[in-house]
This record gives structure tokens, C-alpha cells and sequence, in this order.
């Protein structure tokens, strides 16, 4: 199922110390990982903050945000009972994706989907429902549902019939490291 193309729009200050518009588009970090899409919207590295590169269009995707940085993204979970495209093409296609995308060791192998993050979240559904799995239960979100996600152990499953977009904004704190 084709993603809607999330719009970014940055801003940046020019030489002379005007204000103006960096990017104004889809984000060109889009990675489809078969059953879930993910669109870096931006990613901020104190140890590099007026980088003129697109952090977006990096060749790795990271899990967490570099330490004291941020990340946003958007990300799309499809349906659980959802049937990706089959063929050798897409079977590659999701391979060299999973390949791109580094999780650095904190999904759980014995329990696919499982995963700690060393940071801060907060989770804005944006559209569909989703299920949020932590040690001590569940609980169902929809649209306009915040989460605030503390370091916790947890997974996500799309058990509905429509695919769930999300916002994610992951915080590095020290607090969590």
C-alpha cells in the first residue's frame, strides 16, 4: 500500500542572518519496511548543528536519536493480517531497507517487535489505531491520542483494518542513558 508522502518544511538563517526556507517538500529519508514505513522528518546533532547536510538522507537509519539529540518521524504501521507485495524485487527492496535501518541491538530477537529506547518519546497518532504493548499490558490509541514514552519496554501492533500513521519525536536525555 502506497504511503501518503509526509511534507517537511525547515527553516534556516542564510549568511546575512535572514531567516528563510531550507527544504519545503516530501523528506527524502522515506523507508519502506515492508509492513511499516518510516519518514525522517529531521534529525538534530549537537555535535553538528549547522551541518548543511540533510540528516534525512542519510544511508543508516537509526532506532535512537544521536546522544543530547532529537529525531522526528513519522511512521506508518500496516495491519498485522496486511500481505506485503511479493516478488524477488520487493523481497530485496526490504531487505536492503532492514539493512539501512539500525536498530543498534535494542529490538528484542526472542520477541520480534519488543524494543527499549534510551530516550524520551511522545507518540502523536495521527490517523488509524494502534495498540501499545507494555510489560504489565495493553492499551488501544486512535487519532489524537499522545503518548508519552519513558525509556519503558514496549512494542506496537496494528490489529485494526487501516494502516496507523504516527509522529514520533525521540528525545536523547541523560536521564535515560
Amino acid at each position: 500500500m502506497p504511503a501518503i508522502p509526509t511534507r517537511r518544511v525547515v527553516t534556516g538563517i542564510d549568511a546575512d542572518g535572514k531567516s528563510y526556507f531550507v527544504h519545503d517538500g516530501p523528506t527524502p529519508g522515506h523507508l519502506d519496511l515492508g509492513l511499516a514505513i518510516d519518514d525522517e522528518i529531521w534529525i538534530d546533532d549537537p555535535a553538528n548543528p549547522s551541518s548543511d547536510d540533510d540528516p534525512a538522507l542519510s544511508e543508516k537509519f537509526y532506532l535512537e536519536p544521536p546522544q543530547d539529540g532529537s529525531i522526528i518521524r513519522v511512521f506508518t504501521f500496516l495491519p498485522e493480517g496486511t500481505t506485503p507485495p511479493s516478488g524477488d524485487d520487493f523481497a530485496k527492496q526490504v531487505a536492503e531497507a532492514g539493512a539501512r535501518f539500525d536498530t543498534r541491538g535494542v529490538m528484542e530477537e526472542d520477541n520480534p517487535g519488543m524494543h527499549t529506547t534510551k530516550t524520551i518519546d511522545y507518540g502523536i497518532v495521527l490517523s488509524g489505531g494502534i495498540t501499545l504493548e507494555l510489560d504489565a499490558g495493553e492499551v488501544h490509541l486512535k487519532a489524537g491520542d499522545i503518548v508519552v514514552q519513558r525509556a519503558t519496554r514496549h512494542g506496537w501492533h496494528n490489529r485494526g483494518s487501516e494502516p496507523c500513521k504516527i509522529a514520533f519525536i525521540l528525545i536523547g536525555s541523560a536521564n535515560y542513558r
